[in-house]
């Protein structure tokens, strides 16, 4: 598959804009779309239980997407929950896991996170009277590791992404869930804007729980993401929701739950989601992750050199090799969405605002930034088109 013509062929939209809002959500390739498709209209029932072929069809084709999930993150099948998106994944963390901790326990994450991967840990410290810390890290996003291994010692559990949404800066991991293991705390992996732009492997990571959205990276729908739970949290991890499916055995004044995953999957599930999912991943397969990250990293190196031959302030990593596919930037003394509207009258999709990352915003003494961010379908002619609409608006302000 020749990057990205090929890639670009299957997904008509890139023909007719050019689209750097990957971190929000990517684009969706013709495989995707006719493997849902086909679900919907070729077999589409209820999975598990049903007895009539159509059901039986659709069963398999959803526990084969588990399957495909588990293969590609390094994970055992039985250990891949589906859910709606990161968001939803973090949050059933971190309610799921309300019963290890005790008064006092101490929680450790990044000034840099998404809300999502703050949020939950910040009310679960509120409710239950646990200590939140913060690992220290400079105006790039490079956390200080020193500081990290002093904060982690102790700690409960650890809860870091991968790739800041906001910076671009790819964290140190897999150091990080090593200090976790050594310290026996519980380690949580935010891999939105990781998984589909880079190998993640959850045992390499020594992630106990790991979450990600199949919109993003693996280029698959929206409404359907994943919670990778380790198989040794089964028996202390509560499932939040039960009800349908989640069951071994119901009397009026008891239940027995089933086995992992089911039990951790109430009701009926996204199942096109994850058959759309699935396909998104084997799409990613044949171009290869590291063919993804070599495109993705010259564009990143091509937008960087420009904005700063320009005199555009960015922000993130000034070491490219921990750059993922992700640029933020401003262009005073416009404010970010005035960029980004004139961005989009030459077809030019960005992002705006604060990207739900506020404490990363307040720390840079900024109100938002703007930013374009990649996937291996984008191309570098399409780089040079943002920076020559750039130039202008630069020339236009001085």
């Amino acid at each position: 598959m020749k990057i990205p013509d090929d890639i670009r062929r299957d997904i008509p939209l890139t023909g007719e804009v050019i689209y750097f809002d990957n971190t929000a959500t990517s684009l969706t390739p013709r495989p995707v779309i006719e493997a849902m498709d086909e679900y919907y209209l070729k077999y589409r029932a209820n999975v598990h239980r049903g007895v009539h072929r159509l059901s039986q069809m659709a069963t398999q084709k959803y526990e084969e997407s588990r399957k495909i999930v588990a293969d590609f993150i390094g994970a055992k099948f039985e250990e891949i929950v589906f859910t709606k998106n990161t968001s939803e994944s973090l949050n059933l963390a971190a309610l799921g896991l309300e019963g290890v901790f005790r008064k006092g326990d101490r929680i450790v994450t990044t000034p840099y996170e998404h809300h999502s991967d703050l949020l939950p840990w910040q009310r679960l410290a509120e409710k239950l009277g646990l200590k939140l810390e913060f690992i220290r890290g400079d105006d790039e996003g490079n956390l200080d590791l020193v500081d990290a291994e002093k904060k982690i010692k102790g700690a409960k559990l650890v809860a870091i992404q991968h790739v800041s949404n906001a910076l671009g800066v790819i964290h140190e991991v897999e150091e990080l869930g090593k200090m976790a293991k050594e310290e026996g705390a519980i380690f949580v992996v935010d891999a939105a804007q990781s998984v589909g732009h880079m190998e993640v492997n959850v045992n390499r990571l020594h992630a106990d729980f790991l979450a990600f959205s199949g919109h993003k990276g693996p280029l698959g729908p929206t409404g359907i993401g994943v919670l990778y739970i380790r198989e040794e949290f089964f028996d202390v991890f509560e499932p939040p929701f039960i009800g349908g499916g989640t069951i071994e055995d119901v009397e009026l004044c008891c239940y027995t739950l089933t086995e992992p995953p089911e039990r951790f999957e109430a009701g009926t599930p996204n199942i096109g989601g994850a058959i759309g999912l699935a396909a998104g991943i084997e799409y990613i397969q044949k171009i290869g992750l590291e063919r993804i990250e070599k495109q993705e990293h010259r564009l990143v190196k091509r937008t960087t050199e420009g904005l700063t031959e320009l005199e555009v302030p960015w922000y993130g990593p000034r070491n490219l090799k921990k750059h993922a596919g992700v640029v933020s930037f401003n262009v005073p003394p416009l404010h970010p969405h005035d960029v980004a509207a004139v961005l989009d009258d030459h077809n030019i999709m960005v992002r705006s605002g604060h990207h739900c990352a506020l404490p990363v915003m307040k720390k840079l003494g900024i109100n938002g930034t703007v930013r374009a961010s990649f996937h291996v379908y984008n191309s570098l002619d399409e780089v040079e088109t943002f920076l020559g609409v750039m130039e202008e608006l630069v020339k236009s302000l001085r």
